[in-house]
């Protein structure tokens, strides 16, 4: 009987501490920065200017603005959780093709961006920058796209925006459905402060939102951007299932861009 509690004892001690460094160390779980600055510049084909915009909670966020050559509007361009700049210009860029300008932009601690991270802040940060976009396209013009991690903001900056259209890339139901997957033993929801509730919010999005998610997804499974999907409320709304795609490789198949060209179009 001894043994059984001094095992039990050892068992929670453990159980403590690996929900200790969860708690600990949960944005670097989440977010996966790559800090250094491209000083020598970008490697890009398109003309693009650095931009630098101030945001509330002591924030200064880094963008690239690439120019299409007949710009239609503008996308405002949420990366995923890896990397910076360095790593998403040249995505980025791919996207002029559709004959949009494109704003994108690194989170708070990623590249050249500063401030301390909270959820709050950045979606504030986002707001800041749509709102710069505002003083050059009208709202109709702008085009909201979150990739994996950013569709966790885009969905909720849409909701403010409704005349702006959305593309989510990858989207995730929830960061919290996400983390509560992962580690299902541990009490996420009374540790995690980014939970990314962004199947609390689409229920009110009026924008037309097409939302693109391959079959063979590892990082973000299919099913969990399929059931964000279904529980969104926009009255013009695609799901465009990409067979065998997987988290990084979409871009690749015709199937994707046809539909994009398709959705970027269109007069809703």
């Amino acid at each position: 009987m001894k043994m059984f509690w001094e095992i039990l004892w050892v068992v929670l001690v453990l159980y403590g501490l690996v929900i200790t460094v969860y708690f600990l160390f949960q944005e670097q779980f989440i977010f996966i920065p790559v800090h250094s600055a491209n000083q020598g510049g970008y490697k890009l084909a398109s003309i693009y200017e650095e931009v630098t915009l101030e945001t509330p909670y002591n924030g200064s966020i880094h963008g690239l603005y690439i120019r299409s050559r007949e710009a239609k509007g503008v996308i405002l361009y949420l990366h995923g959780n890896t990397g910076n700049l360095g790593r998403w210009a040249v995505s980025a860029e791919e996207l002029t093709s559709y004959g949009f300008d494109v704003l994108a932009i690194d989170y708070r601690g990623y590249g050249k961006s500063k401030g301390r991270r909270s959820e709050k802040a950045m979606h504030l940060d986002v707001e800041e920058v749509y709102q710069y976009l505002l003083k050059f396209y009208p709202d109709k013009d702008i085009v909201i796209y979150g990739r994996s991690l950013g569709s966790g903001f885009a969905v909720r900056l849409a909701t403010r925006h409704p005349q702006s259209k959305l593309v989510l890339e990858t989207p995730f139901f929830s960061l919290l459905e996400m983390a509560e997957q992962q580690a299902p033993y541990i009490p996420i929801g009374f540790l995690l402060r980014f939970t990314l509730r962004s199947d609390e919010v689409i229920e009110k999005l009026k924008n037309p939102l097409i939302v693109f998610h391959g079959t063979r997804d590892r990082v973000v499974p299919y099913k969990s951007g399929l059931k964000l999907y279904e529980k969104a409320t926009s009255p013009n709304k695609l799901m465009v299932t990409i067979p065998r795609g997987r988290h990084n490789d979409l871009g690749k198949y015709a199937l994707f861009r046809e539909k994009m060209r398709e959705f970027l179009d269109a007069k809703f």
